[in-house]
C-alpha cells in the first residue's frame, strides 16, 4: 500500500511503498495519467530495479533511496538531465553525511572508485516534444557489505560503510528535493554552463587523462578533453576530438 502526502520543496505529491517492483514503471504509470512534473515515487525496496543498459539494480529492503520523480523537461536539455540530477544528488549527499562524493560521465555517483548511486533517465516522446521524463535515483545509504550481492561487493559502497554511520532515508530525500529543486530549475532557465562547468568540476576523472569508453561503436580509447554544453563527452582520438552521448565509461587509464 501507498501513502499519499505533500512535498514542499521539489515535487508537488510523493507516493511511498514499502515495497515495490519499480519506481520506475509506476512513475510512468503517473506520467501516462498526467500528474504534475515533480511528483515522486519513493520504495523501501524494489523487487525489479533496474539500472542503465537494461541491469537490474540491487534494492535491499530499508538500507538504500530508491526514489523516481516525474519530470517535463525541454527536449533541447534532454542529454543535460543526468548530469543536473548527478550534481543535485552529491551536493544532498554532502549535506547529510559531509562525503564529497565524485560523479562518474552520465550516470554514476562514486567514492574512491566504488559505485554509491547510479541515475536512470527515460524518456517517454510524444511527435517532436518531450512529454515526459523519468529520473530514477538510488543511492546506498546503509548497507553492508554482506548486503551486496557477491557480484558487487567489491564494486560498491555505501555511506555506512564509508562513515561506519547510519542515516535517514527521509533526510535524503528531503535534501535532494531541495538540491533538485536549484539545479533543476536552472537547467529550465537554459543555465546549461553553469550545470556543466559545475559537473566537470566534481567528475572523477580529469581533463587529459586517457579513458575507455563504450559505445555504439565499440570500445574506444582516448583522452578526455571535457564536457561540452550539451552533456557530452569530448574525447580526443588521435588527432581529432569527437564528441559521445548515451556511452558508458568502462575504464580510466591514467
Amino acid at each position: 500500500m501507498f501513502e499519499l502526502s505533500e512535498k514542499i520543496n521539489f515535487g508537488n505529491l510523493t507516493f511511498r511503498f514499502t515495497r515495490l517492483a519499480s519506481t520506475m514503471d509506476f512513475a510512468r504509470r503517473l506520467a501516462e495519467l498526467n500528474f504534475p512534473e515533480g511528483t515522486a515515487v519513493l520504495a523501501d525496496e524494489q523487487t525489479a530495479g533496474r539500472g542503465t543498459k537494461g541491469r537490474s539494480w540491487h534494492s535491499a529492503h530499508g538500507k538504500g533511496l530508491y526514489v523516481s520523480f516525474l519530470l517535463r523537461p525541454s527536449l533541447a536539455s534532454l542529454n543535460l538531465l543526468p548530469l543536473t540530477i548527478g550534481l543535485a544528488s552529491a551536493e544532498a549527499i554532502f549535506n547529510l553525511s559531509g562525503i564529497d562524493i565524485r560523479l562518474k560521465w552520465p550516470n554514476d555517483l562514486v567514492f574512491e572508485g566504488k559505485k554509491l548511486g547510479g541515475i536512470l533517465c527515460e524518456a517517454g516522446t510524444s511527435g517532436q516534444k518531450s512529454a515526459y521524463t523519468i529520473a530514477g535515483i538510488g543511492i546506498n545509504l546503509n548497507h553492508s557489505p554482506e548486503d551486496f550481492p557477491p557480484e558487487l561487493s567489491s564494486l560498491a559502497t555505501s555511506l555506512f560503510i564509508i562513515t561506519g554511520k547510519t542515516f535517514e532515508k527521509e533526510s535524503l530525500f528531503e535534501l535532494l528535493s531541495k538540491s533538485l529543486q536549484f539545479w533543476y530549475n536552472n537547467l529550465k532557465e537554459g543555465q546549461a554552463s553553469s550545470i556543466t562547468d559545475q559537473y566537470q568540476r566534481k567528475l572523477s576523472f580529469t581533463p587529459g587523462q586517457r579513458l575507455i569508453l563504450r559505445s555504439q561503436e565499440g570500445e574506444i580509447e582516448g583522452q578526455f578533453q571535457g564536457i561540452d554544453q550539451n552533456g557530452g563527452l569530448r574525447l580526443k582520438l588521435g588527432q581529432e576530438i569527437k564528441t559521445f552521448h548515451a556511452s558508458e565509461i568502462i575504464r580510466v587509464l591514467s
